[in-house]
């Protein structure tokens, strides 16, 4: 994400969401520079682990709705 926002910060002019898509391309191929490779198979349940537990933190809850009855 720090790599997409700095590619992206110098933009100074957008004109529509096809541009927006193509510096964020942009960003995601300079941060692919530094990822580094996974050395071992047991890494990628760490990895699904870690993911998922981000992914639960992000995502909204829904709430439920209670109806009074007047």
């Amino acid at each position: 994400m720090g790599t997409i926002r700095r590619v992206t910060r110098n933009v100074k002019r957008w004109r529509g969401a096809g541009m927006a898509l193509g510096w964020v391309a942009a960003g995601m191929i300079e941060a692919n520079k530094g990822f580094r490779r996974l050395k071992a198979r047991k890494q990628l349940a760490i990895l699904g682990a870690a993911l998922q537990t981000h992914h639960d933190r992000m995502t909204i809850k829904p709430v439920a709705h209670v109806t009074r009855a007047a």
